[in-house]
C-alpha cells in the first residue's frame, strides 16, 4: 500500500483522521476518574473535569472531534465526486460509508449484546453492573452524530459547487439563530438542532480543504486568519457569556458547548482547522518517510475498530484490578491518582492493541461493486438506512448495553428506547444500504444472482 500510494494523495488528511481518534481514546483514559472501593463494594465513575478546573483550558487542546468532521468532509467530497464520476449515484455513495462504519459497529454491539445478556442473567448485582453496561455503549452517540455528516453529504456538496461560501454562512447563521431561541428567547427545545448545524458546518470547511483553498491562498495565510479570527471570537464570546471556553462536557457546567454544541464550538473549530493549516507544511514534509507514512496506514486501516473498543479496554483494565482487590481513590486532585492513571497506560494500550487483532477482520473494505446508478427508489431506501443508522446508535448512546438481559428503558430526546430495538435499527441500517445496492445487481446480472 505504501509503494501504491500515488502522488496526489493527501496524506496529512489521513494523518488527521488517525491523529483525532488516538486523541478520543487517549483523551477517555485520562478523563476517567474512577473510585473503587471493596469494603462498601462500590465502583463510582466521574470526570476529571468535574473537580479540576485546571483540567478544563486543557480541552482547547485535546478536544479533537471537529478534526474528524472537517476530515469527513474533505473524504466525503473526494468520495461523491468519484462516484459520480464512475455513474453512481446515492444510494453506491451511501453504502459504501454505511459498511465502512457499521459493519465493525454491527460486530461491536453484537457481542456487546451478548456480554450484557450473560452478565445480566448471571449476577443481581444491578446497582454495580447496570451502569457499566450501560457506559460500555455510550461512545457510539459520535457515530450517530457523524451519520447526518454522512446522510447530507452529496446534497451540502452540490450546494457547496453552487453557492460557495453562502452554505456555510448559512449553516453558521443557523447556529447562531439556534443559540438565541435557546439561549435570549428561553425556546429550549431548539438547542438539539445544533447537533445537525454545528457539525454540519464543521464538516463543510472539508469541502473547501478539498477543493484546494489551502493551495490557492496559501496554507499559513488561510491558516493564521481562521486561528486569529476563531481564537477572537471565541474569546469575545467567553467574555460576553454565557459560553466558555471548555470543549468537553463535565458536570456542573452553567452552559455545555458539547453537548449540545454551541456556535462557541463552532468558532473553535474554525480556530483548530486555521491551526492545523498551520502545520501542514512541516507534517507532510514529514510524512514523505517511508516508516511514518507506513505507520498511518497500519494506523488508519484499524483506526474505528481501536475507537470502538477502547472503552471495552478501559472497563476490563479496571475489572482487572477490581478482581484483585484494588482500592482506588478516584482522586484527580492527588498525586498518586496520576501515577497510577501512567501505570495503567500500557497495560490499557496492550488490551485496545488485542482488541483491534481480534476484531480488524470487520473494517476490511468491502468488495467492489458494479454502481447501481442513480434511482430515487434506491436513493430513498439508502436514506432510510442512514436515519435508521442515527437513531439507532443515538438510542445505544442513552442504553448502552444495559437492558439486554432484562427491560432498561433509555429515553432519547425524550422518546423511549431500549437496546434490543436500538441493535435492530443498527442491523437494519446495515440492510437497507446493502439492499439499496444489491436490487440494481440482481436485474443488471442475473446470471450472478
Amino acid at each position: 500500500m505504501v509503494d501504491a500510494t500515488p502522488a496526489s494523495r493527501d496524506r496529512y488528511a489521513d494523518l488527521l483522521r488517525v491523529g483525532s481518534l488516538a486523541g478520543v481514546i487517549l483523551g477517555h483514559f485520562f478523563m476517567a476518574a474512577v473510585a473503587m472501593d471493596h469494603a462498601a463494594g462500590t465502583i463510582a465513575v466521574a470526570n476529571v473535569l468535574d473537580t479540576q478546573p485546571w483540567a478544563r483550558p486543557l480541552t482547547l487542546i485535546f478536544q479533537v472531534m471537529p478534526i474528524f468532521f472537517v476530515v469527513g468532509g474533505f473524504a466525503h467530497a473526494t468520495a461523491w465526486r468519484t462516484v459520480r464520476r464512475r455513474g453512481g449515484g446515492y444510494a453506491d455513495f451511501i453504502r459504501s460509508r454505511i459498511v465502512r462504519l457499521m459493519r465493525p459497529t454491527l460486530v461491536f454491539v453484537a457481542i456487546g449484546n451478548l456480554v450484557g445478556f450473560f452478565v445480566e442473567a448471571s449476577t443481581a448485582d444491578d446497582a454495580l453492573t447496570g451502569p457499566v453496561l450501560q457506559v460500555a455503549g455510550q461512545l457510539l452517540w459520535f457515530l450517530g452524530i457523524y451519520l447526518i455528516a454522512v446522510g447530507f453529504a452529496p446534497a451540502l456538496l452540490t450546494a457547496h459547487d453552487r453557492w460557495g461560501w453562502r452554505v456555510l454562512a448559512a449553516l453558521a447563521g443557523a447556529v447562531v439563530l439556534v443559540d438565541v431561541l435557546r439561549l435570549a428567547v428561553g425556546i429550549d427545545g431548539v438547542k438539539w438542532l445544533n447537533f445537525a448545524f454545528v457539525w454540519l458546518a464543521v464538516h463543510q470547511l472539508g469541502f473547501f480543504y478539498a477543493d484546494g483553498v489551502a493551495d490557492r491562498v496559501g496554507a499559513r495565510r488561510l491558516g493564521g486568519t481562521m486561528l486569529g479570527g476563531g481564537a477572537a471570537v471565541l474569546a469575545l464570546l467567553a467574555w460576553l457569556g454565557p459560553y466558555s471556553t471548555t470543549m468537553v462536557s463535565y458536570a456542573g457546567e452553567e452552559l455545555s458547548n458539547l453537548a449540545p454544541p454551541t456556535v462557541a464550538l463552532l468558532v473553535f473549530a474554525v480556530a483548530q482547522a486555521g491551526a492545523l493549516l498551520l502545520l501542514r507544511g512541516p507534517a507532510t514534509r514529514w510524512l514523505a518517510r517511508r516508516r511514518v507514512w507506513a505507520t498511518v496506514i497500519v494506523a488508519g486501516s484499524v483506526a474505528m475498530t481501536a475507537f470502538l473498543w477502547h472503552f471495552t479496554a478501559l472497563i476490563g483494565v479496571h475489572l482487572v484490578l477490581w478482581a484483585f482487590g484494588t482500592d482506588l481513590s478516584g482522586d484527580p486532585s492527588t498525586a498518586s491518582f496520576w501515577w497510577v492513571k501512567l501505570a495503567m497506560l500500557v497495560p490499557f494500550l496492550a488490551l485496545v492493541l488485542l482488541l483491534v487483532i481480534v476484531f480488524r477482520f470487520a473494517e476490511r473494505p468491502p468488495k467492489p461493486a458494479p454502481p447501481a446508478g442513480p434511482s430515487r427508489g434506491r436513493a430513498v431506501l439508502a436514506a432510510a438506512s442512514v436515519v435508521l443508522g442515527i437513531v439507532g446508535l443515538l438510542g445505544f448512546a442513552v442504553t448502552g448495553f444495559r437492558g439486554a438481559g432484562d427491560l432498561y428503558v433509555g429515553h432519547l430526546v425524550g422518546i423511549p428506547i431500549t437496546e434490543q430495538v436500538a441493535l435492530a435499527l443498527v442491523a437494519l441500517s446495515y440492510g437497507a444500504a446493502e439492499l439499496a445496492v444489491w436490487f440494481r445487481t440482481v436485474r443488471a446480472y442475473p446470471e450472478r444472482s
